[in-house]
């Protein structure tokens, strides 16, 4: 039938993960987005950056499969907040479908918030690719502050003796202060 979903245990409840082709089915996915989704994607051309970030939380609230297509639209945007909205709104739309998106704008991407979206994108399918776990520990050694906060914050959460021993290296490494602050917290988590 072309399902494909996924279990993620999150604060110990199982979550259901849809893609594209979820729950919904094949037919869903071709059907046109409803009238309160057309009216978000509409905020999305608003000038005002407030109106574009409600279009994009009210897509990632309604989490209809036919919006994924004018997401993506915006992940490439020169707008760093709208290239990290589009990265949420696709993490929760477009599932583990959207994990390749997501590691390589984490990988690539020039803008710091832009990598911070996408890593917290791609936290909750962590289980679900191996690919993922590399690359959080890589963004343990990113040039933004904010980005090696929120991985010391997620990599330390990963039950993995490869997270745990990044998190020891990274706080031998770490000079800034802010990021030292939150590995002792870490530190702590995984109690060393």
């Amino acid at each position: 039938m072309g399902r494909r979903t996924s279990c993620i245990m999150v604060a110990g409840v199982c979550g259901l993960l849809v893609g594209p082709r979820g729950a919904w089915g094949e037919s869903q996915q071709s059907a046109a987005p409803s009238p309160k989704a057309v009216e978000a994607i509409k905020l999305l051309e608003s000038p005002d950056p407030f109106q574009r970030q409600l279009g994009f939380l009210r897509l990632e609230a309604l989490r209809e499969p036919s919006t994924v297509e004018t997401i993506k639209k915006y992940v490439d945007s020169r707008d760093e907040e709208m290239g990290a909205y589009s990265l949420r709104a696709l993490a929760a739309i477009g599932g583990v479908d959207a994990i390749p998106t997501l590691l390589e704008k984490l990988k690539t991407d020039r803008q710091p918030m832009v990598r911070r979206a996408a890593l917290l994108g791609l936290e909750p399918f962590q289980a679900a690719d191996l690919r993922i776990l590399p690359a959080f520990i890589k963004a343990l050694r990113d040039q933004s502050v904010e980005v090696r906060i929120s991985a010391v914050d997620v990599v330390s959460r990963i039950d993995d003796p490869r997270a745990r021993e990044a998190i020891f290296t990274r706080n031998q490494r770490e000079r800034d202060r802010d990021v030292r602050r939150v590995l002792a917290m870490a530190m702590k988590r995984i109690g060393k």
